[in-house]
């Protein structure tokens, strides 16, 4: 399964730095990298202080406080939470159509939810030996809020 991340480009604006960070739809940070530049020993202890290990930080702290953003752009790329990113986790690829016209009536929550329950259903298959739903009937049945 591909992880939705949604992606937070953080570029100095004087510093000639560039960071990458990468969360799931948790805000859990998945992904931290040095896209351009070096840090020094004090930029180092600066980040290690500040460092937004989770999306809420990244939002609250660097996007939301004015001595961040004067010195750094952030950039926003969001998860991708549309029918197709989802078809192509289900393996069982049957009434397309209809799964799509049933995923375009959720809510933005219910399609994260579906995502992150994804792989719990999928897992609770394979301990049961259940067959697993087709995913029109799996959305309209609100199957996303099962806990597996």
């Amino acid at each position: 399964m591909t992880n939705q991340l949604t992606t937070y480009r953080a570029k100095g604006k004087d510093l000639g730095l560039e960071f990458l960070f990468k969360y799931d739809l948790n805000g859990n940070l998945r992904l931290f990298e040095i896209v351009t530049g070096e840090l020094n020993e004090v930029q180092i202890a600066w980040l290690y202080n500040r460092f937004p290990a989770t999306e809420h930080m990244m939002k609250t702290i660097w996007m939301g406080n004015p001595n961040y953003r004067q010195k750094f752009e952030v950039q926003t790329s969001p998860a991708d939470l549309s029918f197709e990113a989802f078809w192509k986790i289900w393996n069982l690829k049957v009434k397309k159509e209809l799964a799509e016209k049933a995923w375009n009536k959720l809510s933005e929550a219910d399609k994260i939810k579906c995502f992150l329950n994804h792989k719990p259903y999928q897992d609770h298959l394979n301990k049961t030996g259940q067959a697993k739903a087709h995913l029109v009937t799996w959305i309209n049945q609100k199957r996303y809020n099962d806990e597996y």
